[in-house]
């Protein structure tokens, strides 16, 4: 059930980026599969959420009746150097391409006219390095004379199509609404809020009940979720004084079962005020 339903938000939930035209997606590569109901998450021995995606990205890929072939992972070296990964290498119709992948959440911290204002939860990135890292780096490194080499041991000897997808969410103070989104943003993201844990007030007739999923349950439907339940004195109580960002999902509980309101992060006092 936990990958079906992951499986299922890859293809419906809207891009967080919109790639230039040349590095958009194919059609075929989106479209829903087939795939068994019985499929179970894979072990692994360390869990990372980007390394978690790629694994998603890779069970809908195996279940796409256009790809012929997959290659993941391909390292890229030039003599004893390395300088960098391929994540996917995908053969459709007999032509090759190059896929990157991401899933990414940033919070809003400005006024949100450039990428700059997004940062991460531990403000040590933000999504203007990100996206430039992604285009120049890369979607560029499957057109190095090192990766053609590498392609050419594998019997690749076309140039593959470079195509970037990425999904995720961006978070806005609570209550903010934006009209118009910085280059790439797709308008229609996903998108929640933040909070700082003195604030948490803010959410009183908001939801009934919060989870507090843990990162392995970040891209699953509330119902999914593993968590207790919390009402707003207990949520606060839960996280009063801990130190990193914490995700959030406010919910209800109606005769169909639970139903998510929204989803953000609540982030320390200082947060804001600490600096990229």
């Amino acid at each position: 059930m936990r990958l079906r339903a992951e499986l299922d938000w890859l293809c419906q939930a809207p891009d967080l980026l919109q790639p230039p035209p040349q590095f958009r997606v194919p059609d075929a590569l989106r479209q829903p599969s087939p795939y068994q109901p019985c499929l179970t998450d894979p072990a692994l021995p360390s869990w990372r959420l980007g390394r978690h995606f790629e694994d998603i990205v890779f069970q809908h890929l195996n279940y796409n009746t256009y790809v012929t072939d997959i290659k993941r992972n391909i390292q890229i070296k030039n003599q004893q150097q390395t300088l960098g990964e391929l994540d996917f290498l995908i053969c459709m119709a007999q032509q090759w391409v190059h896929l990157e992948v991401a899933v990414k959440l940033y919070l809003l911290d400005g006024p949100g006219a450039e990428l700059s204002d997004f940062v991460g939860t531990r403000r040590d990135d933000c999504l203007a390095t990100k996206w430039r890292r992604m285009l120049e780096h890369q979607l560029a490194l499957g057109a190095h004379p090192a990766a053609r080499k590498a392609l050419a041991q594998m019997g690749i000897s076309q140039r593959p199509q470079a195509a970037l997808w990425i999904k995720g969410w961006l978070f806005y103070p609570f209550g903010t609404q934006l009209q118009t989104f910085p280059t790439p943003i797709n308008p229609w993201h996903q998108r929640g809020w933040w909070l700082t844990q003195s604030r948490l007030g803010q959410l009183a007739g908001h939801a009934s009940h919060f989870l507090l999923p843990g990162k392995t349950d970040w891209l699953l439907p509330a119902d999914l979720m593993h968590s207790p339940l919390f009402d707003l004195a207990g949520l606060q109580q839960q996280l009063r004084g801990t130190s990193r960002a914490n995700l959030v999902v406010a919910i209800e509980h109606k005769p169909q079962g639970v139903l998510e309101i929204s989803r953000g992060f609540v982030v320390t006092d200082d947060w804001p005020e600490a600096g990229p």
